[in-house]
């Protein structure tokens, strides 16, 4: 073998075992990163619209109204968080609940590291007891897209658009001053601890055989700050 020949080949294995090196945290992390005693915590905005008439009474402990089902769409735009000491400040997750099945959207403007970092915190936040799935649809576990999500708010409404597949926006609806929306406070649906409510000017799905559009239905947004000393699991007592 001519001495250009090898050099090439020995520039392609260090080009091999340095992508193999990169993926490394990414696999610790993948498989668990949780019972490898990792912190984390984050802080931001949640934006969220469902299927129900305002202010969905499944809020309230109530059935779905006015349909038999409640399809939800939460986005989670991360204004400042880490996972051990991967920055995520910035990043965006979300979950989408319809019926034939749930699917987990991912910024795709995360690293594969920052990735499997939002996997393992959205795996917890949303209470997917690891059920995720790497990608495409796959039922009963969790479907997973990278996509670009867009997540807006302001003092007077929210937008959520997770790639080609889902969007809505939504007003926030006014109190009695004329001035202030409406707040729900200490909501046991959704862990926010001030939930502003709003009704959707449109908001619609097509991904898969999941499928619909409404108007004028349920939405909030409210700041969370979640941790993962929140969600450590008591050791067992022997």
């Amino acid at each position: 073998m001519c001495s250009y020949s090898l050099g090439v080949e020995i520039m392609n294995l260090k080009q091999k075992v340095a992508s193999l090196l990169l993926l490394i945290p990414v696999f610790l992390l993948a498989k668990d990163g949780q019972s490898s005693g990792a912190k984390w915590h984050i802080k931001g905005s949640l934006s969220d619209a469902c299927s129900c008439a305002v202010p969905c009474t499944c809020t309230f402990g109530r059935r779905p109204s006015p349909h038999p089902y409640c399809y939800g769409m939460d986005s989670y735009k991360i204004e400042e968080g880490n996972f051990n000491d991967i920055r995520l400040d910035g990043l965006k997750f979300g979950i989408t609940y319809a019926m034939h099945g749930n699917t987990l959207y991912l910024d795709k403007s995360a690293t594969a590291v920052q990735r499997a970092a939002l996997m393992q915190i959205a795996n917890q936040v949303l209470h997917l007891k690891d059920g995720i799935y790497p990608s495409g649809a796959s039922t009963p576990r969790i479907a997973t897209r990278d996509v670009k999500i867009t997540q807006e708010y302001d003092d007077r409404g929210n937008h959520v658009k997770f790639g080609d597949d889902g969007e809505f926006r939504a007003q926030y609806i006014i109190g009695r001053d004329g001035k202030t929306p409406i707040i729900v406070k200490n909501n046991p649906d959704i862990d926010i601890p001030d939930e502003i409510k709003g009704h959707t000017e449109f908001y619609r799905y097509a991904m898969g055989r999941n499928r619909f559009s409404f108007k004028d239905t349920n939405s909030s947004q409210g700041a969370f700050e979640y941790d993962s000393s929140k969600y450590e699991t008591a050791p067992a007592v022997k």
